[in-house]
C-alpha cells in the first residue's frame, strides 16, 4: 500500500475510534444521569457480558489476523479461503456454545442479570455478541485486503446508531432503549459490513485443519487480550456479586473516568506499534534496535499520564456533583482509579513491546499471575468490609503490580541488562506515587472545602488544579530529560498534531526531527 494511503487509512480509523468513543462516553454520561444509579448499574452489568462475548471465538480472531495476509502475500488463494471459512466455522460454533452457557448460567440460581433483564433481555445481549463476532471476523479479512475506510463506517455506523437511537429511546422504555438501541446498531452495521466484505470474505462455515490451527496461532495473543478484559471487569463482577446493581451503577464512574484518561496512551500505542514492527523488522529482527524508542515512549507516558490523572482527581467530585449528582457515593472509587490510567498505560504499551519482538508467550504467566492476584486482593477487600472503596484501592494496587511486571518483562525483551531495566522501571513508576501524593496534598490544603457557594468550591478546584499541575511539572519533568520529545514526535509523525508541529517549526521530519 502507497504510504500516503497507508497514512490516510491510518488518520481515517483513527478518527473513527475517536467518534465511536466519544459517543459512547456521551451515552453513559447522558444514561446514567437519565436512568440513576439502579438502572444504569442493570446496564453496566449486561455490557460485562457483551464484553466476554466478543472473546468467545478462544483465539480464532486473533489467529485470523495473523495467518490470513501470509496467505495472501503467498498468493495462497485457495488456502486463504479454506482459512477463511474454517474461521467462521469456529466464531459461529464457539459464539453459539457460549450463548448457550450464558442462558444456562443465569436461568439457573440466582443471577442479578436474569432479574434486571429477564430471559428475553439476556437472549437480545446475546444476539448482539453473534453479530459483533461476526463483523470482526469480516473485519480482520477487510484489514488483510487493505480496505481500512470499510472497517471505519463500520464502527462509525454502530456506534451513531447504538448510542443516539439508544438515548433517544430512554424516555419511553428506560433502560430497555439502550439494549434496543444497540441491537440495532449491531445489526444495521453487519449488515452494512457483509456488503461490503461479500467478494473476499466468505461465509459458508467449514471446518477444516486450519480450524486448530488458527486457534494455536491466536492463543497467546488472546491470553493477553482476555486476561485485559478480565482486569479491568474483575471488580465490577465483584461489586455485582456481593454489593448489587445500585453499587454497580455508582462504581460505573470509575470505568467512564478510566475510558477517558486512556484515550491518551492508547492512542500513542496506536500511533507507536507499527513504527515498532517496522524498525524491529528493518534492524532484522534485533530487539535492542527499538529498546531505546521504547524507553522513550514509556517515559513521556510516563509523566503524562499521572499529570492528567491527578486533574482528574482534584475535578472529579465538584463534575460528578454538578452533572450526576445521584452518583456522589462512586465519587471516593473513582477518584482511587484515575490513577490506575497510568499503570494500564504502562501494561499496555509493554505488551506490544512483547508481541513486537516475537515474546507472545511471555503474556500467558504474566495474565496468570494478574489475573489471580486481581481475584485475591479485590475479594479480600470485599470480605473485609472495605466496600466500593477497597474494591477501588485493590484493582489499583493490581494495575500496579501487573504493570510493574509487564514493564520489566517488557525492558529485558529489548535487551537491556538486569541493572538497567530494574533502574529504568523505576524512573517510569515514580511520577505515579508522586502524582498522587501531591494531588492528594492540594486536595486537603486549598481552602473552601465543604463551601455551599458553588463559585468557591470551583475556584477551590482551580487553585489546586494549578498548584498540583505547576509543582508535578517541576518534580516530574526531570525524569522526562533526555528523552528528546521533539525527536520522538517527529519518528512517530502522528497525523494532524505531525504536521502541525513540522510546520510551526517545532519538529523537523523523519529521524531528524528532534532540534
Amino acid at each position: 500500500m502507497p504510504r500516503r494511503q497507508l497514512i490516510k487509512d491510518s488518520f481515517a480509523f483513527a478518527v473513527a475510534q475517536y467518534f465511536v468513543r466519544a459517543a459512547l462516553m456521551m451515552r453513559g454520561l447522558i444514561a446514567a444521569r437519565l436512568l440513576g444509579p439502579q438502572a444504569f448499574g442493570a446496564w453496566n452489568a449486561l455490557q460485562i457480558m457483551l464484553d466476554y462475548g466478543s472473546f468467545a471465538s478462544a483465539g480464532t480472531q486473533q489467529g485470523l489476523d495473523q495467518m490470513v495476509p501470509a496467505r495472501l502475500v503467498a498468493q495462497d488463494d485457495e488456502g486463504a479461503r479454506r482459512l477463511k471459512r474454517a474461521a467462521i466455522a469456529n466464531i459461529l460454533t464457539l459464539t453459539l456454545l457460549f450463548a448457550a452457557a450464558c442462558l444456562f448460567w443465569v436461568t439457573t440460581g440466582s443471577s442479578r442479570v436474569l432479574d434486571a433483564w429477564g430471559v428475553v433481555g439476556v437472549a437480545l445481549a446475546l444476539v448482539c455478541v453473534l453479530c459483533v463476532n461476526i463483523a470482526y471476523y469480516l473485519l480482520s479479512i477487510l484489514r488483510s485486503h487493505d480496505r481500512m475506510n470499510s472497517v471505519s463506517q463500520w464502527f462509525m455506523i454502530q456506534s451513531l446508531i447504538g448510542a443516539l437511537l439508544g438515548l433517544g429511546l430512554i424516555p419511553w422504555v428506560g433502560m430497555w432503549g439502550l439494549l434496543i438501541g444497540w441491537l440495532l446498531g449491531c445489526i444495521v452495521s453487519l449488515v452494512h459490513v457483509i456488503r461490503e466484505s461479500r467478494s473476499i470474505a466468505p461465509l459458508s462455515p467449514r471446518f477444516a485443519r486450519e480450524s486448530v490451527q488458527i486457534v494455536i496461532v491466536g492463543f497467546p495473543m488472546f491470553v493477553h487480550a482476555a486476561s485485559s478484559l478480565v482486569m479491568r471487569s474483575l471488580d465490577r463482577i465483584i461489586i455485582l456479586r456481593y454489593l448489587g446493581t445500585e453499587s454497580l451503577g455508582h462504581y460505573s464512574l470509575s470505568v467512564m473516568a478510566l475510558t477517558l484518561l486512556l484515550y491518551l496512551p492508547d492512542s500513542i500505542a496506536y500511533v507507536i506499534y507499527p513504527r515498532l514492527l517496522q524498525r524491529f523488522s528493518q534492524e532484522g529482527g534485533d530487539p535492542a534496535a527499538i529498546g531505546d524508542r521504547v524507553r522513550r515512549v514509556l517515559q513521556v507516558m510516563a509523566v503524562l499520564v499521572p499529570l492528567l490523572s491527578g486533574i482528574a482527581y482534584l475535578w472529579g467530585r465538584e463534575l460528578v456533583a454538578l452533572a450526576l449528582p445521584r452518583f456522589l457515593p462512586g465519587v471516593s472509587a473513582m477518584r482511587i482509579l484515575c490513577f490506575g490510567a497510568s499503570a494500564l498505560a504502562i501494561a499496555n504499551l509493554s505488551s506490544i513491546v512483547l508481541m513486537t519482538v516475537g515474546k507472545r508467550l511471555w503474556l500467558v504467566p504474566a495474565a496468570i499471575f494478574s489475573v489471580v492476584m486481581g481475584v485475591g486482593l479485590e475479594l479480600y477487600a470485599i470480605q473485609a468490609g472495605f466496600g466500593m472503596d477497597g474494591v477501588a484501592m485493590a484493582t489499583f494496587t493490581a494495575f500496579v503490580m501487573s504493570g510493574s511486571l509487564l514493564l520489566i518483562l517488557a525492558l529485558r525483551a529489548v535487551g537491556g541488562a538486569w541493572a538497567q531495566v530494574v533502574s529504568t522501571s523505576l524512573l517510569i513508576l515514580l511520577p505515579i506515587p508522586l502524582a498522587i501524593a501531591l494531588a492528594w496534598g492540594c486536595d486537603r490544603l486549598m481552602p473552601f472545602a465543604g463551601s455551599a457557594q458553588l463559585e468557591l468550591r470551583l475556584l477551590r478546584v482551580v487553585l489546586g488544579s494549578l498548584a498540583f499541575a505547576g509543582s508535578y511539572l517541576v518534580l516530574a519533568s526531570p525524569l522526562a530529560r533526555g528523552v528528546g520529545l521533539q525527536g520522538l514526535i517527529a519518528e512517530m509523525d502522528p497525523p494532524i498534531i505531525g504536521p502541525l508541529l513540522r510546520r510551526l517549526g517545532w519538529v523537523g521530519s523523519g529521524e531528524e526531527g528532534g532540534r
